[in-house]
């Protein structure tokens, strides 16, 4: 069953306030609605980023029902692995919860504590197996020029992590602004995006067009939506 659940999500990586083009968090609304759940980690380094930039983090994430971090860059390796595994064990109680629903009328919280233990396992099982298909989306706007190489870092531990998993995955990164456009594809959906390519992509120039980078995002996550065999189910939280 599990092997035909996909989990559609958008990591967005950015150290402050967008200032270009539409709202971020009305982009974050229509990824929802299309099955695509958007974590948002907020970079410090150094200082501060502000009330308005914090804010913006936090709900762009809740629009997209996801999760939101405000991170220093040291934190960001192990804060992009976290968030991207406990948001997949969300969506898939998010699916055990419809199916209950529809079998015997009820949720996960309302079972007896040891059937709850019993779903808790089997969501944790879930999560390993599920496909995952992960667009990495990377301010690289001017504030951003000093934390690029650990974001590469960053990326590379966080396949690493992937690998671990039974369920297949498959990452696209994706950095904004670009020159003469919003954003580009810096490497397209695989299991191991290469660090080489992400070396001469990740260089940070310009404003912060969140926003519209956000509907490309989403754009690359449905044009990939079609599966050779029409078995694969998307969810969100």
């Amino acid at each position: 069953m599990w092997e035909q659940v996909t989990v559609k999500q958008i990591l967005l990586i950015t150290d402050g306030c967008s200032n270009i083009g539409c709202n971020p968090v009305h982009a974050a609304e229509t990824a929802r609605r299309h099955g695509i759940a958007v974590n948002v980690i907020g970079i410090v380094d150094g200082g501060s980023l502000g009330a308005d930039g914090q804010r913006e983090v936090q709900e762009i994430a809740n629009a997209g029902g996801g999760i939101s971090r405000i991170v220093e860059v040291k934190q960001l390796a192990r804060t992009m692995h976290m968030m991207t595994r406990y948001t997949m064990q969300l969506t898939i109680q998010q699916v055990v919860n419809q199916e209950l629903r529809s079998i015997v009328g009820t949720e996960m919280t309302d079972l007896p504590p040891e059937k709850r233990m019993d779903v808790a396992h089997l969501i944790d099982q879930a999560g390993e197996e599920a496909e995952l298909r992960l667009v990495l989306l990377v301010d690289v706007s001017a504030s951003m020029q000093g934390k690029l190489p650990q974001v590469r870092e960053a990326i590379r531990d966080l396949e690493i992590g992937l690998d671990a998993r039974k369920g297949k995955h498959q990452i696209a990164v994706m950095t904004y602004p670009a020159a003469g456009a919003v954003a580009k594809v810096v490497s397209q959906f695989c299991e191991n995006p290469g660090l080489a390519a992400l070396s001469s992509g990740l260089s940070a120039a310009g404003g912060t067009p969140t926003g519209p980078a956000l509907e490309q995002a989403i754009e690359l996550l449905l044009a990939g939506k079609e599966i050779a065999d029409g078995s694969a189910r998307s969810y969100v939280v």
